[in-house]
């Protein structure tokens, strides 16, 4: 299934191009109503209507973006697996003391 010639083919490659364009179209399309909506919301009473709501949502996912970005900096996602065999070792500890009782 990794076949380098497989990866290397011109049918990969038009594919690979017809996603990128399409994440392009679609990211900027996304962008483009961003601005509008920004714009109506700066324009009009929109942000004495919002403005607090959106506020206090951006500073909540701006905290989670932080805790997101310190998790990565110090680690904590280096090593997907290790918690999941941890937690199976610490579960045949926890089951072999319990039957030694």
């Amino acid at each position: 299934m990794n076949d380098p010639e497989r990866r290397r083919s011109p049918l990969h490659r038009v594919w690979l191009w017809i996603f990128l364009a399409g994440t392009l179209v679609a990211g900027l399309g996304f962008g483009f109503k961003l601005y509008e909506f920004f714009w109506a919301l700066a324009g009009t009473e929109g942000f004495e209507f919002a403005g607090v709501h959106l506020i206090t949502y951006g500073l909540v996912a701006s905290g989670f973006l932080l805790l997101l970005v310190q998790g990565v900096l110090s680690g904590h996602f280096a090593s997907i697996e290790e918690p999941k065999f941890e937690l199976l070792e610490r579960e045949e500890r926890y089951d072999r003391e319990e039957f030694e009782r």
